[in-house]
């Protein structure tokens, strides 16, 4: 039975009770896979769950409106302008989870149109890649970009390298004289080792003079 399905490309206008089951359960597998995949791939500081979620759930509701649509075109436009009236705001800035939540929306598709050894194959291919790529030279690289904004009582003459443990690059990108007389710089430093924006800013309070300091971790293109 396996094999008939997994060879067949036969279209339906409206699927057996067994081939939506037989669909949906297999865009839940594959999507699994492809979100487990994403888990242990991922290298960033906070783990998403709730995009780990999305990509396992939105090739269930992909395949579910795939196989809705059948042959139907003008229930194909229904379904495209419902789903334009509603306003998507999330902003995905990291291009790695579009392209793993485009995998998860392909998943429902290929389902959908019972193209089941596409899906499977390709969930397969993706999976492999993907882990390939998390142990090539083209991982995440152990650059860290922090940005520090001081607060002085007095224009800035030292380097602040000299309060840091680790090597940095820095870069001054503005200066301005505050109104009570003081005076407010932003860095950007990029550490070339791993080294946490708690230990930054502990390292930089030993700066005599300081009224305010900030420190905040940023993310940099090339760890995307």
């Amino acid at each position: 039975m396996l094999e008939s399905f997994l060879e067949g490309v036969n279209y339906y206008d409206f699927p057996s009770l067994e081939v939506a089951i037989f669909s949906l359960l297999l865009a839940f597998t594959l999507s699994s896979a492809i979100a487990l995949t994403f888990h242990f791939t991922f290298q960033g500081v906070h783990f998403p769950n709730y995009f780990f979620q999305a990509i396992v759930l939105s090739s269930i509701v992909t395949s579910m409106i795939i196989m809705s649509v059948g042959n139907n075109l003008a229930v194909g436009f229904g379904i495209i302008g419902a789903v334009a009236i509603i306003r998507f705001r999330t902003l995905v800035s990291d291009p790695r989870n579009i392209i793993f939540m485009f995998a998860g929306i392909s998943v429902g598709i290929t389902t959908g149109v019972y193209g089941y050894a596409v899906s499977v194959s390709g969930t397969i291919l993706f999976c492999l890649v993907a882990l390939m790529l998390r142990f090539s030279r083209y991982a995440k690289s152990e650059n860290t970009l922090f940005e520090v904004l001081i607060s002085h009582e007095n224009p800035i003459t030292f380097s602040l390298q000299e309060y840091l443990t680790h090597t940095f690059e820095i870069n001054i990108v503005s200066q301005r004289k505050l109104s009570d007389g003081s005076f407010k710089n932003e860095y950007h430093l990029l550490a070339k080792s791993k080294i946490s924006e708690k230990d930054v800013f502990n390292q930089l309070t030993s700066i005599t003079g300081v009224k305010e300091l900030k420190v905040v971790r940023k993310k940099i293109a090339s760890q995307l």
